[in-house]
């Protein structure tokens, strides 16, 4: 699994360790893997080592990765082909990853704190341009920041435009390594969405002659409790906020935020492969 640096000498080990207890104790590998997985009811789960996993579900990760290849039908024809001499192997892997670094209780690098950033600024044409402090090595950063900007905003992925890795116009970042751009730089793009959807919400208050109260949000407008043909979108909002906002409100419809996360996170999988082998050649 993964970065050949990184893991996938101890995670070679681990399971080839797991498989050989399986045979000596007559056990199937896939059942003695469930059998020492942390039950999805156990979690939050404190780690021997200090870790908080905050959620999981390993037992139906490898589950569906058994039911995906047909385990069970497998291992019937495993057997059949070994009597009559032929070789068929089935790979079980299963991972947990702590990434995400990280919250600056856990990490600080020379007094440097694990945050990271996100900057959004949304013209009147309802057109946005978002600014990270990560850079993106092929992982497809663009599509996932402006995912979570629509998602958030209710503005369409094509009106979004990212831009990262420029240190004269980028918010201050902590990098891209470690899997920790989505949970970090994504997340912080997230909370400054949700800083101006806020702000979109009191300039809608004051467009319709509404309480804040009296408004619900759906992706891309808000609209009044019970009169939902009484509605402001977003694009008009964002109008508003350059040209009829509240008095004493502050012009423009941007938002900054730095994004300290509460803790790591801990990605988990399954694999199963199956090799055939020819013994004469």
């Amino acid at each position: 699994y993964r970065c050949s640096f990184r893991v996938t000498e101890a995670v070679h080990a681990i399971e080839r360790m797991t498989d050989i207890f399986a045979a000596e104790i007559g056990k199937d590998p896939a059942q003695l893997r469930m059998d020492n997985f942390i039950k999805k009811e156990d979690f939050p789960w404190a780690s021997p080592t200090g870790w908080l996993y905050d959620s999981g579900d390993y037992h139906a990760g490898l589950k569906l990765a058994m039911d995906t290849v047909g385990y069970d039908e497998l291992r019937v024809e495993q057997a059949r082909l070994r009597k009559e001499g032929k070789l068929m192997g089935i790979g079980i892997s299963t991972f947990t990853e702590v990434v995400g670094a990280g919250p600056s209780k856990d990490f600080d690098i020379l007094g440097i704190k694990m945050f990271d950033s996100a900057e959004i600024r949304v013209h009147p044409t309802g057109k946005a341009i978002a600014r990270f402090g990560t850079k993106s090595q092929g992982q497809g950063h663009e599509t996932t920041y402006a995912q979570i900007i629509a998602e958030e905003l209710g503005i369409p992925m094509e009106n979004i435009q990212i831009e990262e890795g420029d240190t004269d116009t980028a918010p201050y970042g902590l990098g891209t390594y470690a899997s920790r751009s989505t949970p970090t730089a994504g997340a912080a793009a997230a909370m400054a969405a949700r800083k101006l959807r806020d702000k979109a919400k009191k300039i809608a208050a004051y467009l319709m002659e509404v309480s804040e109260a009296d408004l619900e949000w759906e992706p891309g407008k808000f609209y009044v409790k019970g009169a939902p043909e009484k509605a402001k979108t977003i694009q008009e909002i964002i109008f508003a906020s350059y040209t009829n906002h509240p008095p004493g409100m502050e012009a423009g419809f941007e938002a900054t935020h730095y994004y300290d996360p509460p803790n790591l996170t801990f990605p988990s999988g399954a694999y199963i492969c199956v090799v055939d082998i020819d013994p004469e050649t």
